[in-house]
């Protein structure tokens, strides 16, 4: 089957992602965070030989750094979406694959993207995006997580500054900054980890799924079992190919919980 053409922005901004290949994870320590940091920085900050600036490559209006995945808000410039982040995969599989003795593919064999046409939907990425850590059970508050570029947005004192902020704050004042990004977002149509896999199980599927393996009629009674015996059953539905956003429709248990059970948290 050919792969499907990607929808063009008109706009030239994308919401990116990139994620392990087979789910792996992608950064170890804070050291790959880093790195990874430095390559964004490189495409956006970029100097000749003698120092003189050149252009950027691309434009980051936002990012943050997952385990196994990454999140990218960003405009094509000097060259198209595809190049850069290829530049991206390529400079970060070289550097991870020598760290860690590996060979062979890092990054899932094709970036997922999706084209950001509106302010409206922008806006709306910019609050998911810096969301994810939180709906992961990473962090407790957007503020805490340090591999995002919300600290770019406080104003926080930062090694690069890889963002526009701009296109954001002139819209907010700081008083109203944090508010916005902590805003809830209905994230059922926003391109996320789960895109993509799973799309052949139906919530039947899960319904049936869950009666098979825990003897329960209602899908919501997974939310009454003790803790260990609830992950136990979320785990085997993740490994049973339902992605998290359906389990978490059917069973009515949030996407933080089920995340962390499947990544045996």
């Amino acid at each position: 089957m050919p792969r499907q053409e990607r929808l063009h922005s008109a706009t030239g901004i994308y919401h990116v992602m990139l994620r392990g290949i087979n789910k792996q994870d992608i950064f170890e320590d804070d050291e790959d965070y880093i790195q990874f940091l430095k390559i964004l920085n490189g495409l956006v900050n970029r100097h000749d030989d003698d120092g003189h600036i050149l252009p950027a490559h691309c434009t980051f209006y936002a990012y943050c750094l997952m385990t196994n995945h990454i999140h990218l808000l960003m405009r094509e410039l000097d060259e198209q979406i595809g190049e850069s982040v290829k530049r991206i995969g390529v400079a970060y599989a070289r550097y991870y694959n020598r760290k860690y003795e590996r060979n062979g593919h890092l990054f899932q064999d094709r970036f997922l993207s999706e084209p950001v046409n509106n302010i409206e939907y922008f806006m709306t990425l910019m609050r998911y995006i810096h969301q994810n850590p939180v709906h992961a059970g990473l962090a407790a508050e957007v503020r805490d997580y340090p591999w995002s570029s919300w600290a770019e947005y406080e104003g926080m004192q930062t090694d690069y500054h890889i963002c526009k902020t701009s296109p954001v704050i002139k819209r907010l004042d700081k008083t109203n900054l944090y508010e916005f990004v902590t805003m809830p977002v209905d994230s059922n149509n926003i391109l996320d980890i789960d895109y993509g896999i799973g799309v052949n199980i139906t919530d039947d599927d899960i319904k049936g799924k869950i009666a098979e393996i825990s003897g329960l009629q209602l899908p919501t009674e997974v939310q009454n079992l003790a803790k260990s015996e609830r992950n136990t059953i979320l785990k085997q539905l993740c490994e049973y190919g339902a992605n998290i956003r359906q389990i978490s429709r059917v069973t009515g248990i949030s996407y933080g919980v089920i995340y962390r059970a499947k990544s045996g948290s």
